[in-house]
């Protein structure tokens, strides 16, 4: 069977037709105590500090944006692109290329029962938080740029200026980065302490974390759009995929994570078990490490990226349950996408042109993946070594715990993944430009030729422009390959059929009313 294919609006009303069974505001005793199986828990709970998929799935329900993105709607007319809606803030308004205003929810609590203000915006975005010489998180300004203070105008409403012309304020403040901390309890408690006991705005109310075995929350009554449907949510670690299908089908378990195909027959041989889709907003990808001696050369890793057989993969591995990418953009992109650009083809012979040209040595390739981390990982890395070792590269493979050891020296390739949460260009910067890009730390510690003044120019509010810059930026990535893509990166949930909730494709598990009803069959 392959009824992962319906489509997210077909869940999203399947779920508004079952609240009537379970509707919103039901006392405790008639909501769920639901545990969540993941393969990892992660370390920290803090939004803008650089948050792994395996923690956005466990807090993504804890903390609110100030604008949201309506996935219901992209799903049912994907051309739309980025569908946006309110959340903390009710209105927002552009003054300029630079600058703009929003309006405050008003009466919104946090956990601990403070009133959200301007003043936890104006913290969640300052200096002292990620912007300052001295930030506590500076990483995350590879994601947001430069920003001024935010300017507090009245208790709900702010100012958000952007150092220079900044086209995409609004889509940042919908980033899983972009999150509301509370202002008070970060700055008494501090980040260390407020990452392993977070406090925001969400439906989910942080109760307990015991290391290596569970996360627990409880609901927040007092969450601005609505009682929660459930009663608590318990993430338990379980890095197996077989036992967290076998708790899944014994009935510990109500949801489960990083579902494989190989599992779907056992879950599906159950009527009262379901298997839930999503493809992220994130490509499948290989750092390559253009420092290392035997990657150094572009033309060897074009010859890399043009022998993998990107189509052999998805068929083999995921049962064409996911999509080719052969280039780095998405039709989320809208209308900067461009949907008749070629991409990296499959040439196996010219790839060992390629080789010749560079006047590869049979040096050795180095290729490594951390064990369990992405479904398939180890198998699609098996499956490019010999792709790679049947054009002449001396392709080696290592499986490793952690990206610590994955760039630890030597590494040549490493998979990965690069996201489009932000539905624009400039989600790449992370990834592939600016001071902080992850390719300045991952072998190109001058950055990639030309890939930082040409994304300079993304900086307009023309879209023309925007279009034609990011096109050329693309022609230099597939030129310099510091990465390559592989294919659209898919997500399978399993859980009981009596529970209604779809998941998100930009990584983060939403619990919040609207997502999340039940049937008779979980009271």
């Amino acid at each position: 069977m392959q009824h992962w294919l319906r489509p997210v609006h077909a869940v999203f009303g399947a779920i508004a037709f079952a609240s009537v069974f379970l509707a919103p505001g039901a006392s405790a005793r008639d909501r769920p105590d639901l545990t969540v199986a993941v393969n990892s828990l992660g370390q920290k709970m803090d939004p803008a500090d650089f948050p792994l998929a395996t923690e956005l799935r466990v807090y993504g329900s804890v903390f609110d944006n100030l604008i949201k993105r309506d996935f219901k709607a992209e799903g049912i007319d994907p051309s739309k692109g980025a569908v946006l809606v309110p959340a903390l803030a009710t209105a927002w308004t552009r003054i300029d290329g630079r600058t703009l205003e929003l309006e405050l929810r008003q009466g919104v609590k946090f956990h601990n029962g403070d009133e959200l203000t301007s003043e936890d915006v104006a913290f969640t975005f300052s200096p002292e938080r990620i912007f300052g010489a001295n930030a506590i998180l500076p990483s995350a300004k590879s994601f947001f740029g430069c920003w001024e203070p935010v300017q507090v105008l009245s208790r709900y409403k702010v100012r958000i200026v952007g150092c220079t012309e900044d086209p995409v304020i609004e889509l940042k403040l919908t980033h899983y980065s972009a999150g509301i901390v509370n202002r008070a309890v970060y700055t008494k408690e501090g980040q260390a302490a407020f990452k392993r006991a977070p406090v925001g705005t969400g439906p989910l109310q942080f109760v307990e974390w015991k290391d290596g075995d569970y996360i627990k929350f409880k609901a927040f009554d007092d969450y601005f759009d609505g009682h929660p449907t459930f009663n608590s949510i318990t993430f338990r670690e379980v890095p197996e995929t077989a036992a967290r299908v076998a708790g899944l089908v014994s009935g510990d378990f109500d949801l489960i994570t990083q579902v494989t195909p190989d599992q779907f027959p056992t879950i599906e041989a159950s009527p009262d078990l379901q298997v839930l889709p999503t493809l992220l907003e994130q490509m499948q990808m290989l750092w390559i490490v253009g420092k290392e001696p035997a990657v150094s050369d572009k033309r060897v890793r074009q010859a890399l990226a043009m022998s993998i057989d990107r189509e052999a993969i998805v068929q083999s591995l995921w049962n064409n349950q996911t999509k080719v990418e052969d280039q780095f953009q998405l039709p989320t992109l809208g209308v900067l996408y461009d949907p008749n650009r070629p991409g990296v083809q499959f040439n196996p012979d010219r790839a060992r042109t390629l080789l010749k040209e560079a006047g590869y040595s049979n040096a050795p390739v180095t290729l490594r993946v951390i064990a369990n981390y992405y479904v398939n990982g180890e198998a699609a890395i098996q499956a490019i070594q010999a792709m790679w070792q049947a054009v002449g590269i001396n392709a080696k493979l290592e499986i490793v715990e952690n990206f610590t050891q994955a760039f630890a020296p030597g590494a040549s390739v490493v998979m990965g993944g690069c996201g489009f949460e932000l539905a624009s260009p400039e989600s790449l910067a992370s990834c592939f430009f600016g001071d902080e890009a992850l390719t300045r730390k991952r072998g190109f510690p001058d950055g990639i030729p030309g890939l930082d003044a040409l994304a300079a120019n993304l900086a307009t509010l023309d879209t023309a422009k925007r279009r034609q810059t990011f096109q050329a930026m693309l022609d230099i990535l597939e030129d310099e390959v510091p990465a390559t893509p592989l294919y659209r990166t898919p997500h399978f949930f399993a859980g009981k059929r009596s529970i209604l909730w779809a998941p998100s494709p930009d990584f983060r598990t939403d619990f919040r009313p609207g997502n999340l009803s039940f049937t008779e069959a979980t009271r």
